[in-house]
């Protein structure tokens, strides 16, 4: 190693923030244009000869491998004294130092950043945006440790942001308790405008980068102050943090939710118009609510977290798609969106599901479960999957009114919330099981909620109109002519194990050993639908469809294949192992529009409660 090298590598060390942690981080951008942050890490108290450091695999917040660690490069390890270590990457993620007897390891490294989205490193002339999921390693097994970082920012830039607990009196320096903390705080750094409120006693600070001078900061600030307050209304009156920083960015879309901040990218532009200025709080409302809901109200897998690879759970339904149903229901008890508007919007959504393919093939479980495949279910085959986020919020909604119906209206799926909260965050300190969730729900409507929890698992027909009946509400539904077939078939997919594979291999079964296989099986008909009259039954196994092996892209292919009038075989076996064939017909496709309004007939104390305006009136 050089003397140049060793000096700089001993002047850094000189630098390290002096807050008692043993495990330090410098960050330097030395030059904004070439889109890489330089990293330092002093680590004290090595205890082994060989330690390994690790980088996450993905992001909380973000259920998608990233594989963050592709982006590392000029990787270096030395000891106290300035002298390099050997090293070598033994995983995709895992650099592993041979620290011999030195107490301390200094490790240098460099971080490519040119993804403008919030679980991304972005690096640029005029600004910063941290993920820190994808910028610090961490010694393997040692997540707890304390942590300090100093962001050493180019002079011209004026501000750093971020959820981080500021160390007293030294700027650009911050301290984290353990590894999840800091992996949980995003950091802007650059010339954004900066504004503050207070909710009880609480700061809450707005970072804002993209947002023109003709949106007023005032209307901002009072309309994120109410979205808090009746946040913080609906779980009890409890701000479970010390300060709270909304990140408000461009260059990309889509938002990411952390335990005392959120990471917002949007067209700032859309702001200077009523819908989109709406659509935005509903976002922001979105990501806010999360802080509750899955960062502390969360499914067991969501924590502790194993950074290196997927952490399932079939609960991403509840815990992004009741995050979905409350963003919107926050905005009218502020005061911010009429209840029309609401229904409006529900009814949209309802239309949107509908009228997507993917229902037919995949329940809100399953889309929870698989959604690593996707990334935070954003991606995949549309006309085979679904969103959890929209089918979710559907399901919330017809949960709170079962609730509040069953309970005479004495309780709501608020009170789930607040239960939820208080029992596995605050008493057990863990995340719940699908089966304790359920178990809430039913706790408070006071009987078993059998239809909406097999809605979740299942793809079969929804009675949404039943439901919102319940609020005194009609679903009036319009059909018009739309391209593609219709058969009225509900299915779900399961991967057969091992055991339950054929010796025998053939289009329908597939051959022992080679590639998964999956089992398609028939959940539901719609009433007097082609399914129906074909007589295929809820139970049937699916082998095969014109003889190719049964999937659900296979299925919908052979849909949409053939005109309205011709007919697919569907060899199919039931539950006592009896095969047949079965023809189906195809009908032509409808596309369904629906409408919530007010039934006159059925005044409803449940709507008024449900959508009343609860917080935030103008004093």
């Amino acid at each position: 190693m050089s003397m140049t090298i060793r000096a700089a590598l001993m002047l850094m060390m000189s630098l390290a923030v002096s807050t008692g942690a043993d495990l330090s981080f410098t960050v330097s951008i030395p030059d904004p244009a070439s889109h890489k942050f330089h990293v330092r890490l002093r680590c004290d108290g090595v205890r082994a000869p060989l330690q390994d450091f690790k980088l996450p695999q993905w992001s909380t917040g973000y259920y998608g491998i990233m594989n963050y660690a592709r982006y590392v490069s000029n990787f270096r390890a030395a000891d106290e004294a300035g002298n390099a270590l050997p090293w070598e990457k033994t995983t995709r993620n895992t650099w592993r130092v041979v620290t011999g007897k030195a107490k301390k390891v200094v490790l240098e490294y460099e971080v490519f950043g040119a993804t403008a989205f919030p679980a991304s490193n972005y690096l640029g002339n005029d600004r910063a945006f941290l993920h820190p999921a994808g910028l610090f390693v961490h010694p393997a097994g040692q997540l707890e440790r304390t942590v300090a970082v100093e962001i050493q920012k180019p002079p011209s830039w004026a501000y750093i942001s971020t959820g981080l607990d500021p160390v007293k009196d030294k700027p650009g320096k911050f301290t984290a308790p353990d590894f999840d903390t800091l992996y949980d705080c995003p950091i802007l750094i650059g010339n954004h405008e900066r504004l503050q409120f207070p909710v009880r006693g609480i700061p809450h600070y707005v970072a804002i980068e993209n947002v023109p001078a003709s949106v007023s900061r005032p209307k901002m600030i009072e309309d994120l102050t109410n979205i808090v307050k009746a946040s913080v209304q609906l779980m009890g009156g409890d701000i479970p943090y010390r300060h709270y920083t909304f990140l408000m960015m461009g260059r990309g879309g889509g938002g990411i939710e952390h335990s005392n901040s959120s990471a917002n990218q949007f067209n700032g532009e859309s702001l200077t118009n009523p819908g989109g200025y709406q659509r935005w709080l509903s976002f922001i409302a979105h990501e806010y609510f999360h802080h509750y809901n899955v960062k502390r109200i969360r499914p067991l897998a969501l924590g502790p977290f194993d950074y290196d690879q997927e952490n399932l759970t079939d609960l991403l339904w509840v815990s992004e798609g009741l995050s979905v149903y409350y963003q919107d229901l926050l905005l009218v008890r502020a005061g911010i969106m009429t209840r029309e508007q609401y229904l409006d919007k529900m009814a949209a959504a309802i239309s949107s599901f509908e009228n997507s393919p993917g229902r037919n093939y995949q329940s809100a479980t399953e889309s929870s479960q698989n959604t690593w495949n996707a990334g935070s279910g954003v991606g995949g085959d549309r006309n085979t999957t679904i969103s959890y986020y929209d089918n979710g919020a559907m399901l919330g909604a017809m949960l709170d009114l079962s609730i509040r119906h069953a309970s005479g209206n004495r309780r709501s799926l608020d009170d789930v919330m607040r239960s939820l909260y208080r029992k596995f965050y605050l008493q057990q300190t863990r995340g719940f099981t699908a089966q304790e969730f359920r178990a809430e729900c039913e706790a408070a409507a006071g009987r078993a909620l059998d239809e909406v929890f097999a809605y979740a698992a299942s793809t079969r027909e929804v009675d949404y109109a039943r439901h919102f009946a319940l609020a005194g509400l009609r679903l009036e539904v319009t059909t018009e002519p739309a391209s593609g077939g219709y058969i009225g078939l509900h299915t779900s997919t399961s991967e057969l194990s091992p055991a339950e594979m054929p010796a025998t291999s053939g289009p329908a079964r597939g051959p022992r050993g080679g590639a998964p296989a999956f089992r398609l099986t028939v959940v539901d008909t719609a009433p007097e639908s082609p399914a129906a009259q074909a007589r295929l039954q809820p139970g049937d196994r699916i082998l095969s469809i014109d003889g190719t092996a049964a999937t659900a892209p296979v299925l919908h292919n052979a849909i949409q294949g053939k005109a309205p009038g011709q007919s697919i075989t569907l060899k199919v076996i039931n539950a006592s192992g009896r095969e047949r064939d079965v023809t189906v017909t195809i009908a032509a496709n409808r596309k369904r529009t629906y409408r919530l309004a007010a039934d006159a007939t059925a005044a409803s104390q449940i709507q008024e409660s449900w959508l009343a305006r609860t917080c935030c009136e103008t004093q």
